[in-house]
């Protein structure tokens, strides 16, 4: 793949009529938002549609007065209890901003406010890495990045990345193994990614650079933690909003990370990813959930690719204009 002008214009079928078409309301909301931007009259439509959406309804109504949801169980033990509460709170900001929920909704507004209540002092939050990660990565995608309490979570994070890149959980490690002799966790370390290069100003950190390039290094190879440890992980692209699910994307979610990323769109095993995903389109335009044994497409990988795209012909722009390349052109 040489370098090109536009990213989007690889791909063999345009998807977005089809999604405009035929995709739930939410996924069409997303896309109106992402490449309708200046037709208010569609997203205004969309949005009034949104609001009657029973899954998010049912979600926002079920909200405790604490901007918190209720637990299916409760744990004799404080911090276990603590921790199933976040992991909750992880599932239900996720899912509220895939249904095209935003921070200036008093509901989401609690909900943050409840979940930065969980992170400590020090910058933590509850659980692993990963969870970590997440909550950092929706904190950013709310609009919270440059928050003091949301950048104390990314000093935090910083400061545990190890010698390779990445970052390794000795609760997710496989019993047996030494923590300092064993290989960062490449599915953590790509989460955790995800949250430095949304964030405007961290993006260009040295944290991300050593990040992004332990994850090219660990492109295609198997997990050494028991986080998605088989090889076929790679070929999971969905997401969902189970306990492990929040964290699968597999080779899409390596390209989600990467693609805020100007300086590295042109290694050669970023490029082989970004090939291999253009390959995997079907014959309606759409992507599958899982490559190689979806029948179907999935509108939700096939928006989330479509973002990738969008996004790395913004970063190429952006690095034009620095340059001044643009001005030559």
């Amino acid at each position: 793949m040489s370098k090109v002008k536009s990213w989007m214009r690889l791909l063999k079928i345009d998807p977005i009529p089809l999604i405009m078409d035929r995709a739930p309301v939410y996924i069409k909301y997303r896309t109106a938002l992402e490449f309708f931007s200046e037709d208010s009259a569609l997203i205004e439509e969309l949005s009034e549609k949104l609001e009657n959406d029973k899954a998010r309804r049912k979600i926002l109504e079920s909200q405790t007065d604490n901007g918190t949801w209720k637990l299916k169980e409760n744990y004799s033990l404080e911090e276990q209890q603590r921790a199933m509460q976040f992991l909750l709170q992880l599932k239900m900001l996720a899912q509220l901003y895939d249904l095209g929920c935003s921070r200036e909704m008093a509901p989401i507004q609690k909900a943050i406010i409840a979940l930065l209540k969980m992170q400590k002092p020090d910058g933590k939050f509850p659980l692993h890495y990963h969870h970590h990660g997440l909550a950092l990565l929706l904190l950013v995608k709310y609009g919270l990045g440059g928050n003091p309490f949301v950048d104390k979570g990314f000093r935090w994070i910083a400061k545990r990345q190890r010698v390779d890149g990445g970052w390794l959980s000795p609760a997710t490690m496989k019993s047996g193994k030494s923590f300092k002799s064993s290989r960062s966790d490449i599915w953590a370390s790509i989460v955790i990614l995800q949250a430095f290069s949304s964030h405007s100003r961290l993006k260009r950190s040295e944290t991300a650079m050593r990040a992004a390039e332990f994850i090219l290094d660990s492109y295609l190879q198997k997990n050494e933690t028991n986080l998605f440890p088989e090889a076929e992980a790679w070929n999971y692209l969905y997401t969902d909003y189970t306990d492990t699910g929040l964290f699968r994307g597999g080779t899409l979610r390596f390209i989600e990370a990467l693609a805020p990323l100007y300086d590295f769109h042109e290694h050669p095993k970023f490029k082989k990813a970004v090939n291999w995903m253009l390959d995997q389109q079907m014959k309606d335009g759409l992507f599958p959930a899982v490559a190689g044994l979806s029948t179907k497409g999935d509108f939700n990988v096939t928006l989330r690719f479509l973002i990738c795209l969008k996004e790395m012909d913004s970063a190429e722009k952006r690095t034009n204009v620095e340059t001044g390349e643009e001005k030559n052109e």
